[in-house]
């Protein structure tokens, strides 16, 4: 049983590996398609607190603060990311407006509430139990996060409207890239398998 826990799987093309001990800063990769498996940083999980902090601030005010403010012909509306499933449901599309709701802000939310509370455990070596759990409700609501989607859904729409509508970008809009570049890095270049192998060694 203890040799399984040395076997660490490529997440890419599922190459098996033996887990070798490495130096701080350098990376562990795959043999075959050459993604990264893990990493050794001394100070990895205080880097990802700080990371998750700031994308904590930056998802607040991307969510309740106007991201564009549009003018046609003197009509003027602010757009909120939080605002955009109570439109949809007030013009009757309640299922659509549930989806929005829960993939566009609840999910999301809690996803980064989850990562804030894990790194901060992670960080203090506290409470391993509760550690694992909310690893793994991370491992499944990670998928169902969609605010990339829906951003590029807003540019794809404001460049529709842009030839006949006064567009002026707000502090949400800002807020909005910089949450989603934070979350980006550390989904795709930090992952989950790094929290679940700090995880392993407390």
């Amino acid at each position: 049983m203890n040799e399984l826990k040395n076997i660490i799987v490529c997440p890419n093309c599922g190459t098996p590996h033996i887990r070798k001990n490495i130096t701080p800063q350098e990376q562990a990769i795959c043999a075959k398609c050459g993604k990264v498996l893990y990493k050794k940083d001394k100070h990895i999980e205080l880097k990802i607190f700080l990371l998750v902090f700031s994308g904590l601030i930056f998802f607040i005010i991307g969510m309740f603060y106007p991201i564009v403010d549009i003018n046609i012909i003197g009509y003027k509306e602010s757009l909120r990311v939080v605002e955009s499933s109570l439109f949809l449901f007030n013009e009757g599309y309640i299922f659509i407006s549930l989806f929005v709701f829960f993939t566009i802000f609840l999910f999301p939310f809690i996803c980064v509430v989850l990562y804030f509370t894990t790194t901060f455990l992670l960080l203090i070596k506290y409470k391993k139990k509760l550690i694992k759990k909310l690893l793994l409700i991370i491992t499944i609501l990670k998928d169902w996060c969609f605010l990339d989607i829906f951003f590029i859904g807003i540019l794809v729409s404001l460049v529709k409207i842009f030839s006949y509508a006064s567009i002026d970008f707000n502090i949400g809009f800002v807020a909005y890239i910089f949450f989603l570049s934070i979350m980006f890095y550390i989904v795709k270049f930090t992952g989950v398998e790094t929290l679940w192998d700090l995880y392993e060694n407390i």
